[in-house]
């Protein structure tokens, strides 16, 4: 296929709508299926959950089938699970439907992100900083989806861009490039360990934070939307910011300095009020990208591209997605207190710059 580069941006954008599309719906899928809002957590947790039991198949199926055409299925699957939570008739069944989504993002992630990398095997920062800017630019899209519900309802809203996703999937099911070595690297276990606070953190507030803004500050849920649409507009900054990591003399600084940065922007989310709010958030956004992009760089240049990232992913989303969860019990009991432990858990993944250090 030609353009299979661009073509695989594309589709990791459409990817990305569909882990944040649902963010803006909570408070309408809360009320429509009898939920409270300290258990709105378990929903992105159970797509995290589906995506961390396929990380370690995923690099697996991608040797043995090709990573282009792994990517391809998982895209399909997501698709397919992400129509399915439209039709829930209840709280159990729109979880399971969201876990099977997750799966199929567990395919995509690694595999996909590996094909980018096989392209331009010499700007691997670069690459990857393209394939995180392609997330935010489709998660940016997804925070405001509560516009899509509010002029229809929200089950439509939910299964409209399953549909798309599994057609966009096809191309890339009749593809077979990019077969690789299933090789694992214990150091990409340390990276995820190091990681998987920061990764969290971000993953809950980004689920979480347009149900918090409505429901502690008031703000209608589609406003709320646009607001924690905030942490995905870095992403319009493109690979200048994944450029970071191949530009840095000082890799280990990018990693402490981004983490840090994090940390603070989400204590400072709380103490604001909603007109200042998409700062902070921009900021976290911003300097998580910085900090992933520079992890996920770090890794593919231990073992193969793909076993690499499936390790780290695997490792942040097994740990990470406890904050979900965390996140949402401690709104629901104190509501600044949810930041406040995003923050830290931000800070302690500037731990990962020794691993940097001792690597240079």
């Amino acid at each position: 296929m030609r353009g299979l580069f661009h073509y695989i941006l594309g589709a990791r954008a459409v990817y990305a709508l569909l882990w944040f599309y649902l963010s803006p719906l909570l408070p309408l899928m809360a009320k429509d299926l009898g939920v409270q809002e300290a258990q709105l957590g378990f929903l992105p947790a159970a797509f995290i959950a589906g995506a961390a039991s396929m990380q370690i198949p995923a690099s697996w199926i991608g040797a043995k089938i090709g990573d282009v055409k792994t990517a391809g299925a998982g895209l399909l699957l997501l698709g397919v699970g992400s129509a399915l939570v439209g039709i829930s008739r209840g709280w159990p069944e729109a979880l399971a439907f969201r876990a099977l989504a997750g799966a199929g993002a567990g395919l995509f992630f690694s595999t996909a992100g590996a094909a980018l990398v096989s392209l331009r095997p010499e700007r691997a920062g670069t690459a990857l900083g393209w394939y995180n800017a392609s997330f935010n630019v489709g998660a940016l899209a997804g925070y405001y989806w509560g516009y899509v519900a509010a002029m229809a309802n929200w089950r439509v809203a939910a299964a409209l861009p399953g549909v798309v996703a599994s057609a966009i999937a096809a191309p890339m099911l009749l593809q077979g490039g990019f077969k690789h070595e299933h090789k694992l690297d214990a150091s990409a276990v340390a990276l995820g360990l190091a990681s998987f606070p920061i990764w969290g953190a971000v993953y809950a507030a980004n689920s979480l934070a347009a149900a918090w803004l409505t429901y502690y500050k008031d703000v209608p849920p589609s406003i709320a939307g646009a607001i924690s649409s905030a942490s995905m507009a870095s992403g319009l900054l493109g690979g200048a910011l994944g450029s970071v990591y191949d530009k840095a003399g000082n890799k280990a600084a990018v990693l402490a300095g981004s983490a840090a940065l994090s940390a603070a922007s989400m204590a400072a989310v709380p103490l604001l009020p909603p007109t200042a709010v998409p700062a902070a958030v921009f900021a976290y956004g911003a300097s998580y990208t910085v900090y992933i992009t520079a992890i996920y760089a770090e890794g593919s240049k231990r073992g193969s591209p793909s076993s690499a990232l499936a390790v780290i992913n695997v490792v942040d989303m097994a740990l990470g997605l406890n904050e979900s969860y965390v996140f949402s019990y401690a709104m629901s009991v104190y509501p600044p207190l949810a930041w406040y432990t995003a923050a830290i858990l931000a800070l302690a993944s500037s731990s990962a710059a020794r691993l940097a250090e001792k690597r240079a």
